[in-house]
């Protein structure tokens, strides 16, 4: 397979896996996180089937209903977001779009847009009411419009994909040459945590390979970011909820 030969001849391939690694060793055996990996089962996927084929509106139908349930929950917080923006600067000066895809409210795009000194615009299936900057969109579809767009794509929403390669495929084809996707990852992205509204789970120490894999020698991890903090949780209408006490992995993606 031509994803293996070229992580077999890639040190600069293996620099970003062999680097988390070392953060997940490290982090580990100084956690106090109530409940340790335990299954053997590194990627879980779930489907949607009906009379033995895919069912995008069961899909979507489930999406829509965490949606509603959750709608005051934003993932996203400002302390990860901002480490985000610092890295970008570091990697180029001028930003000329920002994309955030499963943005819910919109937060996050706002957030970087105004860091990044930058247009930016959320996606969401099923934007809730107070909703700010985001489009009614799947995020695994393909827009002409959108292609080549972003300096900087940020998602928190990859488990919410029934296909992630194809979201992937996606995502770097809206990117400039040089532009750079963040994908947000814990704990409750891996495959215990996978369920019907929440469908794609896998370990953070697989990321790397996964997406290498996906992008068959166009695009990988080039990096990943371990903030020095975990988690926050917490809701804008003003609920004060429990730290999640989870680790923050921010896995960067870009064209090869």
């Amino acid at each position: 397979m031509p994803g293996r030969i070229f992580l077999a001849e890639s040190a600069a391939v293996l620099e970003p896996v062999l680097k988390l690694k070392s953060l997940f060793k490290s982090r580990s055996k100084r956690s106090k996180a109530k409940k340790s990996f335990q299954s053997d089962q590194l990627v879980k996927q779930f489907e949607y089937m009906k009379d033995g084929g895919f069912d995008y509106d069961l899909y979507r139908a489930w999406q829509i209903r965490k949606a509603r349930k959750d709608e005051l929950d934003n993932w996203a917080d400002e302390k990860t977001l901002g480490v985000i923006s610092e890295y970008a600067k570091t990697k180029r000066g001028i930003f000329n779009h920002v994309i955030c895809h499963g943005s819910k409210s919109g937060m996050e795009a706002v957030f970087l847009g105004e860091r990044l000194n930058c247009p930016a615009f959320g996606t969401d299936l099923t934007p809730p009411p107070h909703a700010q900057n985001v489009v009614e969109w799947d995020f695994h579809e393909r827009r002409d419009d959108w292609v080549g767009l972003a300096s900087v794509m940020y998602t928190n929403s990859l488990d919410h994909a029934y296909d992630p390669k194809k979201a992937m495929d996606t995502w770097v084809e809206q990117l400039e040459p040089e532009g750079l996707i963040f994908i947000e990852h814990t704990m409750l992205s891996a495959p215990e945590a996978a369920s019907f509204t929440d469908p794609f789970g896998a370990h953070p120490l697989v990321m790397p390979y996964l997406v290498l894999e996906w992008g068959g020698g166009r695009y990988c991890v080039t990096d990943v970011i371990k903030p020095p903090f975990r988690k926050p949780y917490w809701k804008p209408a003003g609920e004060v909820r429990e730290d999640t006490d989870l680790d923050i992995w921010l896995f960067v993606v870009s064209r090869i």
